[in-house]
């Protein structure tokens, strides 16, 4: 189950082939008309980010509002590491819709 969490609504997704790398061909998380949804598909085309070019895949992230905009490229270990920090809610908003605290960031200013 992946939870997304926009603008102070939730919504929970079954996405059962988003579980770890090499299980995701393409998937679609919808989302209302004007926001639209989150989209990830699976390449072995790298020219989208030659930072990244040794890598067998990459997964690429966007909004399916803009699919002309900005993306964003993981490898394999970094959708993996990805996938858990959503599944142990370390990208959950609180109620004024703010990211949780960095680690070790508590109390400084």
């Amino acid at each position: 189950m992946l939870r997304l969490t926009a603008q102070g609504r939730e919504q929970e997704v079954r996405v059962p082939r988003m579980e770890s790398a090499g299980h995701v061909p393409f998937e679609s998380v919808p989302g209302d008309d004007e926001d639209g949804g989150v989209e990830v598909m699976i390449t072995t085309d790298t020219s989208g980010a030659p930072h990244k070019a040794g890598e067998g895949k990459l997964y690429v992230m966007w909004n399916s509002a803009d699919p002309d905009g900005p993306k964003l490229y993981f490898t394999e270990a970094e959708w993996d590491a990805f996938v858990l920090g959503v599944k142990d809610g370390e990208f959950d908003l609180d109620a004024e819709g703010n990211l949780p605290p960095l680690p070790g960031s508590a109390g400084q200013h």
